[in-house]
């Protein structure tokens, strides 16, 4: 008993560690809905809930990540294409398990912010500040986005070969990523139906870290971000 004591105390240990050297937080930033948020342009008036906006622990909208709105159709959007992609490239809207889609479910400036929460708290529908359930503003990126970096298409070895000013593809990681020297981490790449490597809105935003606004993977000094991919 007093080993399993002891190793019970070592994990608690270890778990508080890792959570003080990973301290970023999406409480407080303009991701964090809850009546009680400092940080939001948008918050709700009836839930001191952060997660909610986004995840439930049971009854999932679907299952990836436990995703608890109503996403907008996928085929609704226009997506960045150019004959001069030489990765394929893609108009016709996102696939339906897209995780910039996810975010689209937000930021089309069309899907309620507390409207389009499939598993409400407590029973009761969120409201929001104002009646302000939709984006608006630099945060509203609508349904066209051929003026915007494309998304939801795949990444290959045959098309940062032919482009030549890319970073490496690695899929030794989990998830695989995009990597040139001018970044420590790479740039992660999800699956969805185009492919086990896409580059999705998560590839340079982290949704739950605004460490470097809006939510960026690293910086933009000096354009470090763009030189996680690309080579200039």
């Amino acid at each position: 008993m007093r080993s399993e004591v002891k190793i019970g105390l070592a994990l608690t240990a270890l778990l508080v560690a890792v959570t003080a050297a990973g301290a970023a937080s999406i409480k407080n930033t303009k991701h964090d809905l809850s009546s009680g948020s400092t940080g939001a342009t948008f918050k709700a008036t009836n839930t001191d809930q952060i997660c909610v906006f986004c995840h439930t622990p049971h009854n999932a909208q679907q299952d990836i990540p436990l995703w608890n709105r109503g996403n907008p159709t996928a085929s609704t959007f226009t997506l960045y294409s150019s004959s001069s992609m030489n990765n394929v490239p893609v108009k016709q809207g996102f696939t339906a398990d897209s995780i910039s889609l996810f975010c689209m479910s937000c930021h089309d400036g069309a899907t309620g912010l507390g409207g389009a929460v499939h598993n409400d708290p407590n029973g009761a529908a969120i409201a929001m500040v104002g009646g302000n359930d939709l984006i608006t503003g630099e945060a509203n990126l609508g349904t066209d986005l051929s003026n915007d970096h494309p998304v939801n298409f795949e990444v290959t070895p045959a098309g940062i070969a032919a482009d030549g000013n890319l970073g490496a593809l690695d899929t030794g990681t989990n998830p695989p990523t995009m990597k040139t020297g001018d970044v420590t981490n790479g740039l992660p790449l999800f699956k969805s139906a185009r492919g086990a490597t896409t580059l999705e809105c998560g590839s340079c935003h982290k949704v739950h870290d605004n460490t470097d606004a809006p939510f960026l993977r690293t910086t933009m000094a000096g354009s470090k971000l763009c030189l996680g991919c690309h080579k200039k």
